[in-house]
């Protein structure tokens, strides 16, 4: 499984202004061209991820538009399952997986989203989700070997932290937000020691009139025996 982490960010790396707000705003910012960069990435991949709380602020789609190729497999993680009835995700008809614990109490929530044609639900670990063994899921039974990770911020984290993420791409935008409660980047819980840090390493950078691309690969680091 391929994992690429995409999104745009201030020069600070705040991808939201003010806690709770969509993070829909940043595309303001962007012109006809950075979204066709963006959608092109999408029509690429088999999936897509965003968080819950992505759907819930910003009911977005999630297909790729600008006919720059399929439409990705919309995946969500969830670990309440508590998917708001009018989200595009669940009245579309784009194919839409949803990521779970077995210990969710939401039982009944799952069957009727598993009775809504092309959608499904996958569970994987009892109290916190288990990303390496859904990924293996998707790939041996939905054919998704490519994800474009979306975010946000907490999600970003949960596939940081099991080490799952191949590559970075940010479209840095020369604005600063600040605020320490903005969603970054990467939030959650952070690591707290040297060893522990995901390490990338810069792999390209492309300069345009109202953004720059930045991107960056995962550095493998060999065991010793």
């Amino acid at each position: 499984m391929k994992v690429s982490m995409v999104s745009q960010i201030s020069i600070d790396g705040k991808i939201t202004l003010g806690k709770g707000n969509s993070s829909k705003m940043l595309f303001e910012l962007l012109t006809e061209q950075d979204m066709r960069y963006i959608h092109g990435i999408r029509g690429q991949v088999d999936g897509i991820i965003v968080g819950m709380n992505t759907i819930r602020t910003d009911n977005p789609t999630l297909t790729c538009r600008y006919d720059m190729g399929s439409d990705p497999v919309r995946i969500i993680p969830s670990k309440s399952m508590q998917v708001p009835k009018d989200s595009n995700i669940l009245t579309d008809a784009t194919k839409t997986i949803f990521i779970t614990i077995g210990s969710s109490p939401n039982a009944e929530i799952i069957e009727q989203i598993e009775k809504i044609p092309n959608k499904n639900v996958i569970v994987c670990g009892e109290d916190e989700i288990n990303f390496h063994k859904a990924f293996k899921i998707l790939e041996e039974k939905f054919d998704i070997h490519s994800i474009m990770l979306e975010g946000g911020g907490t999600i970003n984290w949960s596939l940081i932290e099991e080490d799952l993420i191949d590559e970075i791409i940010v479209m840095q935008l020369p604005i600063i937000i600040g605020g320490g409660e903005n969603t970054s980047l990467v939030d959650g819980n952070g690591f707290t020691d040297l060893k522990s840090i995901s390490k990338f390493k810069f792999s390209g950078m492309e300069i345009r009139d109202n953004i720059s691309i930045l991107k960056y690969v995962k550095v493998h680091e060999k065991k010793i025996a």
